[in-house]
């Protein structure tokens, strides 16, 4: 099994990919559950989708191309918050990391020691 970088804003963390692949599941399932008008969701659902078929270290979640203001962050925070409660026990870590790098907690990077694998 890969490992594959989630990187948002010069930070971010290392997970591997099936398990980066459940949590995106669960976050996608949530997100589809309260799909708000606006049109950016639908591409960032299907980029997603694509990338929970990957393994060998290569997904790409291009935080930084879709999240591009606060309303958008806001949202995925809300639904990413929701989607940790419904989440594998084996997925949760994965999904506090990800909230944590959008609220803006995380301040490693790809070259940073990783100890929360």
């Amino acid at each position: 099994m890969g490992t594959s970088y989630v990187e948002f804003r010069e930070h971010g963390f290392w997970a591997r990919d099936g398990i980066l692949s459940d949590w995106l599941t669960t976050l996608i399932d949530e997100m589809r559950e309260g799909v708000p008008s606006n049109d950016w969701l639908r591409p960032l659902i299907r980029h997603w989708e694509i990338q929970t078929e990957i393994d060998g270290g290569c997904m790409a979640l291009e935080l930084d191309s879709f999240l591009a203001d606060d309303e958008t962050r806001r949202y995925l925070i809300s639904a990413a918050d929701s989607a940790v409660a419904q989440s594998l026990e084996s997925s949760k870590r994965t999904g506090h990391l990800f909230l944590a790098l959008l609220k803006g907690e995380v301040k490693t990077d790809a070259s940073s020691p990783i100890d929360y694998l």
